[in-house]
């Protein structure tokens, strides 16, 4: 491990204390060459609360096909998808085989090359599998050797202070809107900053918006938008829309600013982008406000945003170094943008493998046994194993925390905002006209047109999944 990681860590005596929280983990996981180091990380993580939440999680389930007979549906998937844009599990069941299919070549390509890898760097002791604790460790080593692509070496080119004007100005610039920093704000702790937002056009107040980045004890673990009041009339009054931003950044070192990952440089267009759509809604009503759309559309909005992080123009206003001043150098923006594909089908198989997890557990009846289903699926859809007495559904928090019967929107949404991307390709990511086209169909209605609708809208046609699959 690198002498900034290590610095971050408290230490006792010859030992660090290390947590299960992203800054710790998934560096570990990512960069240290002692694969039992590694395996204890993965098994910590996913056995953390096991005792407790397993149960507590298989009542849950029970419960949920209790309510969902009662009210008349087969199941929690039926009642849950019944308002979403797919509309019934079958819908989404057959989704996820097609593109399993779709991605099982690609797959096989990505596994037989962190293979390679493993073999090459384990020699004699090579046990001809990667196990659940490698995937991260050998990812890393392709896109450092194939792509050359430093991580540390990238992250001294995003400061955390840099990111954020830079992002804050990007989105100011392409939505039309202008941000001004509140003065004496009342937060929660004495590291959030708050911002007013304004209509360019007509200095119109729109609403305001928190960022709570760094870590702390007993904070969030994860990252995250909050909406902590809808944009709605009340009494033909405006309630306007408030909303933060949580992450857990890495925090800055006495002679170091916070530098950040590329990919965290994304966690952060991503979460803000939801941050945009919780403000820029025009809806009366707050049941339709803001993110308040279709569960399977929600993440479409943000994950189109994402690609803005992968553009030459947008990295050369993201990127500063933070001694030198200068920005991401074209050899290294050129690697990153060649490695964002990098072991894509190990990592959609991923995803496929929670969606359709997330949709086993809530599609049977009776008793659920997670565990047994966690082996099972992860053997046969994510394609690596589960590590032995583990059951990470234990901290799968999206299962109670809103996205229930409703993980495989992320993939769902992927295709959509793939299209949607298509056309700021075409017509340049900083394009203040297409900004504002989209700030009007996409981000302002809120739940108050159906997700198709508003795709439409914005395309002039329907949409299709030709730019997703055209990635792969």
């Amino acid at each position: 491990m690198n002498d900034d990681f290590l610095d971050e860590l408290e230490k006792s005596e010859e030992k660090f204390k290390v947590t299960l929280k992203y800054p710790h983990l998934f560096p570990i996981l990512e960069k240290c060459s002692n694969a039992e180091t590694r395996k204890t990380m993965n098994v910590a993580a996913d056995t953390q609360c096991l005792e407790a939440n397993v149960p507590i999680l298989e009542e849950v389930v029970v419960l949920r096909q209790e309510e969902a007979k009662i009210l008349g549906f087969e199941n929690h998937a039926a009642y849950v998808l019944a308002v979403k844009m797919a509309k019934n599990a079958e819908n989404v069941l057959s989704f996820l085989k097609s593109l399993n299919e779709k991605l099982s070549p690609v797959f096989e390509a990505d596994l037989k090359s962190l293979l390679e890898l493993k073999k090459e760097e384990t020699g004699d002791a090579f046990d001809g599998v990667i196990n659940a604790w490698d995937f991260r460790y050998y990812h890393t080593k392709l896109v450092e050797t194939k792509f050359q692509v430093d991580e540390d070496k990238i992250k001294e080119y995003f400061p955390i202070e840099h990111v954020t004007e830079a992002m804050l100005s990007i989105y100011q610039s392409v939505l039309g809107l202008t941000f001004k920093l509140t003065e004496n704000p009342h937060v929660w702790h004495e590291s959030v900053i708050q911002y007013d937002v304004y209509d360019t056009t007509d200095s119109s107040f729109i609403g305001h918006f928190y960022l709570d980045l760094h870590p702390r004890d007993g904070k969030y673990g994860h990252a995250a938008e909050f909406g902590l009041s809808k944009g709605c009339l009340i009494g033909g009054v405006r309630q306007y829309p408030v909303a933060a931003m949580v992450a857990n950044f890495t925090k800055p070192l006495p002679d170091k600013p916070a530098l950040l990952k590329h990919d965290e440089v994304v966690t952060y267009f991503h979460e803000f982008g939801h941050v945009m759509h919780e403000l820029m809604t025009t809806c009366n009503f707050s049941l339709f406000s803001g993110t308040n759309v279709e569960g399977d559309f929600v993440e479409t909005p943000s994950q189109m945003l994402e690609n803005w992080c992968y553009e030459e123009d947008v990295l050369k206003l993201l990127s500063k170094h933070y001694t030198s001043g200068e920005p991401l150098p074209v050899t290294l923006r050129n690697q990153l943008i060649a490695a964002r594909f990098a072991d894509s089908g190990l990592l959609y198989k991923r995803q496929l493998f929670f969606g359709q997890f997330d949709m086993t557990i809530h599609t049977i009846q009776g008793k659920v046994d997670t565990g047994k289903i966690w082996h099972e699926l992860r053997r046969s859809v994510a394609g690596i194993p589960a590590p032995e007495g583990t059951n990470g559904s234990s901290s799968f928090g999206h299962l109670t925390g809103g996205y229930s019967a409703g993980y495989y929107g992320y993939l769902w949404s992927e295709v959509f905002s793939a299209d949607l991307f298509e056309e700021f390709k075409k017509g340049g990511v900083l394009n203040k006209e297409l900004g504002l086209k989209y700030r009007k169909t996409i981000l302002a209605p809120g739940g108050s047109k159906d997700a198709q609708t508003m795709l439409e809208d914005f395309l002039g046609r329907k949409p299709s999944q030709d730019a997703f699959l055209a990635q792969l």
